[in-house]
């Protein structure tokens, strides 16, 4: 059996490290012959992964030409981060209540490099269930917060993510025409939540309803999976305001006012 440290990068960790070295020192600013000799690499190598970090925005020159510290990139991604752990945080009560009162699983749905991603999942108590996992990136054409997350940017910024999707079809439902896609996004912004048949996966349908942040941007979407052998137009209907009644909670808890 191969040992998981034969998967380990030499270069990766050695950055990490002199990240972490870096971290410690505080404001500090570090030489790079002092980076090199706590790392034990030499000053050349050391060398060249600080610039390459600084070309990056992740490390930078102190002022004074004493040495290297952490630079704010690392700060912005810090900010992500504790912006999504803040979101599953506040959502989380929400999720499992919705998933126990639907029996259906529950889902909370960000976009994140053009693509969208699971970063929480809750089961509910239905013996059949589906949707994604966690981490998993879906793409912004199928499903039904993706596309409510893609209906919900800026015009310019959709029109250029719709030009350069790949429209694969997943199911006989999924869109693959992209006029047809602009008017699904259009249809989504007027009635305020959306609704997936089969078009990523055949015998799931989902719900999904944005999550709002104090300044009225949609952060998230949440969404309902279930499978199509429990859906009919009454239930839907139902769980369509279940649905968007958990999404607006969630949204008045970051400070989402309508008015």
């Amino acid at each position: 059996m191969t040992d998981k440290a034969d998967y380990s990068i030499s270069i990766v960790n050695v950055t990490i490290d002199l990240m972490e070295f870096l971290l410690a020192s505080g404001r500090k600013p570090q030489s790079v012959s002092k980076i090199a000799r706590h790392l034990t690499i030499t000053r050349s190598r050391a060398f060249r992964i600080l610039k390459t970090l600084e070309a990056r925005g992740y490390v930078e020159v102190d002022k004074g030409n004493q040495g290297y510290r952490l630079g704010l990139k690392l700060l912005e991604m810090g900010e992500g981060v504790r912006e999504f752990l803040d979101l599953r945080r506040i959502a989380e009560p929400f999720l499992r209540e919705l998933a126990r009162k639907t029996g259906d699983v529950a889902l909370l749905i960000v976009l994140r490099n053009n693509v969208a991603v699971c970063i929480d999942r809750y089961q509910g108590s239905y013996s059949l269930q589906g949707g994604t996992q966690i981490g998993v990136p879906l793409p912004l054409h199928v499903g039904a917060s993706p596309k409510l997350l893609l209906a919900n940017l800026s015009e310019p910024e959709r029109e250029k993510l719709i030009d350069e999707m790949e429209l694969t079809p997943f199911t006989p439902y999924t869109i693959t025409s992209r006029e047809e896609l602009k008017q699904r996004l259009e249809e989504i912004l007027i009635q305020g939540y959306s609704i997936d048949i089969e078009d990523f996966e055949i015998g799931i349908n989902a719900i999904g309803a944005p999550v709002r942040d104090h300044s009225g941007n949609v952060v998230a979407g949440v969404t309902l999976t279930t499978p199509a052998a429990r859906w009919d137009e009454a239930r839907k209907m139902k769980l369509v305001e279940t649905i968007v009644e958990t999404a607006d909670q969630i949204s008045e808890r970051l400070k989402y006012n309508r008015i």
